[in-house]
């Protein structure tokens, strides 16, 4: 019975995308208004939208090629400068995602190796506005290994309403992103490359665009975060960008750093048929692979001896090696962090991050056997002690037979949500707040609403978990962008519509000014310190400022637990 309801939905899931590219199909062919910039690489089009809810006027740029195509020979190489076109570029239509597994839909390969791709939105303003604007460039998730910067779920339609340009891009994903042989022709952080390669394209040409490239802010949700936040670490990142906010990811989180990377890379060439030893021999041989072979292994569920379980990805960024040229990431992030750019911080999570991880568990029931010990275990690389790990089931599962399914699954998801995206959080940016460098607003996201898409999405294939209350990873999301695909919009004078217009005169105000206030809001986001840590609780028209860490209790159970398995390994 279960498959047959899940079958049903997933039927009913895919009959509202597809009604939903038709309707996008369809307003392509409205004749519409277009207007022309002139940039180094050459001519450009745009054409004129309107905004979902304010039905204020803008124009969008999409599709644009901001370096060559990372084909051939480029394969595995760092971006490079594109040629630009002769005659006009219709800036009309998206560029190609880049090369990766359907998660979603098809579980096929999709995609294409050409995809350094950005799109710009410029909101028109009535009177005559010379000044120019903020501009906010969005990194998008997918673990480093799917995703792009798609209209299907990043229009930005909110945001624009606040008088902001905003960019989205593309950028290489899992082995052609980021296999790392520490050889310039293959060295590692492709993907976090080609990020710092739009973010140079935009600061020399927005200013064609009617915007300020003396104010940008990078921000991203999951690996999208946890890319700003390698922004703000790597030296060549340095000046590009002036304002960064993280939602729900910084490097430090387990799945976002490979430190076992050479492990992968050869494995990877042997399993392609490559017996060679020699890193320069083994590139030119995988050059003529095809990319979606290569891809197709990086999607397997490879583990070495030591790794965990759950969210173990292979390609994702690491330090390069002495012999790169140009290191993206020179050193350890925990070297780098005590250089980071001193820019203003917006960092923030959910509330139920950990509920992201049931989606990768097919049976109900193996979502309720986290109590167990040996299951707890493999969801750690370190060798935790026995006593470790009894500490840990102690806390989250103390009286496991007596609690209710409901308390079972909090718990559950509070630990995942705490081993893959809290326990790390704070180290993020508390480097910056020790040495009183720079201002950092915090936040926890925790709204339970009808634009919580995720958590839908999740409830409508696994209906045992929807006794949960609160927001799922990436729930945040459908406040800020509006996603064609699925075509969530919030009611008129609903708490959704609410609380899209506070994220995003949070978001815009902080990106404008450095300070997210502004005084037609009824509350006021104090930054956090050291000394006196304080967030924001987003939830709707019950927003409102907290002293304290966020889930303080957790915080500082993680922070002894640490503190015991350092002692241990020393012992």
């Amino acid at each position: 019975m279960g498959s047959i309801f899940t079958t049903f939905i997933k039927c009913r899931i895919g009959a509202m995308i597809l009604f939903n590219k038709l309707i996008i199909l369809l307003s392509r062919i409205v004749p519409r208004k277009k207007m022309t910039v002139i940039i180094e690489q050459g001519i450009l089009q745009g054409q004129y939208f309107k905004t979902r809810l304010s039905n204020k006027s803008y124009v969008r740029f999409l599709g644009i090629p901001y370096a060559k195509p990372p084909i051939q020979d480029l394969r595995f190489k760092s971006p490079v400068k594109h040629p630009g076109w002769s005659g006009v570029f219709k800036a009309f239509s998206e560029g190609n995602m880049c090369m990766q597994l359907d998660v979603f839909m098809t579980k096929r390969i999709i995609g294409s190796e050409d995809c350094l791709y950005l799109n710009i939105f410029m909101p028109q303003v009535e009177e005559l506005d010379n000044e120019k604007k903020a501009v906010m460039v969005f990194i998008h998730g997918g673990a480093f290994s799917c995703g792009s910067g798609t209209l299907d779920f990043y229009s930005p339609d909110y945001l624009i309403d606040e008088n902001v340009i905003v960019v989205t891009i593309n950028y290489r994903l899992n082995v052609l992103g980021f296999l790392n042989f520490g050889i310039d022709e293959c060295s590692g952080n492709m993907g976090l490359k080609d990020q710092l390669f739009a973010l140079k394209w935009i600061k020399t040409n927005i200013s064609a665009f009617g915007g300020d490239a003396n104010n940008i802010t990078i921000f991203g949700e999951s690996a999208g975060s946890a890319s700003v936040h390698y922004h703000l670490l790597s030296p060549q990142s340095t000046g590009m960008f002036h304002k960064a906010i993280m939602q729900s990811g910084c490097v430090f989180n387990p799945w976002a750093f490979n430190e076992n990377h050479k492990k992968a890379a050869f494995k990877l060439a042997e399993h392609m048929g490559c017996q060679k030893d020699d890193p320069k021999e083994i590139v030119q041989y995988l050059l003529n692979v095809p990319a979606t072979d290569l891809v197709k292994f990086s999607t397997l569920k490879l583990k070495f001896e030591g790794q965990r379980d759950i969210l173990n990805f292979q390609f994702v960024p690491t330090v390069e090696s002495d012999a790169v040229n140009e290191k993206f990431l020179p050193a350890h992030p925990e070297i780098l962090m005590k250089t980071a750019s001193p820019v203003p911080i917006i960092s923030g999570l959910n509330d139920l991050e950990g509920m992201i991880i049931f989606a990768d568990h097919h049976k109900p029931s193996q979502i309720l056997e986290y109590h167990k010990t040996d299951k707890i275990r493999r969801l750690f690389e370190s060798s935790y002690t026995d006593e470790v790990i009894n500490k840990i089931r102690d806390f989250y599962f103390d009286n496991h037979s007596l609690m209710n399914e409901t308390t079972k699954l909090e718990n559950t998801c509070h630990m995942l949500s705490d081993v893959f995206f809290i326990k790390d959080f704070y180290r993020g940016f508390n480097h910056l707040l020790k040495n009183g460098q720079t201002q950092v607003y915090n936040y926890e996201f925790k709204f339970n609403g009808e634009l919580n898409a995720c958590k839908k999405l999740m409830f409508a294939t696994r209906p045992n978990i929807s006794s949960l209350k609160g927001a799922c990873h990436a729930d945040e999301l459908n406040y800020l962008f509006y996603g064609q695909l699925f075509g969530f919009l919030p009611k008129l004078d609903s708490p959704e519509f609410r609380m899209c217009r506070t994220m995003c005169k949070l978001w815009c105000n902080f990106a404008k000014t450095g300070n997210p206030n502004s005084s037609d809001l009824s509350f006021i986001w104090n930054n956090t310190s050291t000394d006196d840590p304080k967030y924001l609780i987003l939830d709707g028209d019950n927003t409102r400022m907290v002293d304290g860490l966020i889930v303080s209790s957790r915080t500082h159970f993680w922070e002894n637990i640490t503190k015991l398995a350092q002692l241990k390994q020393k012992l």
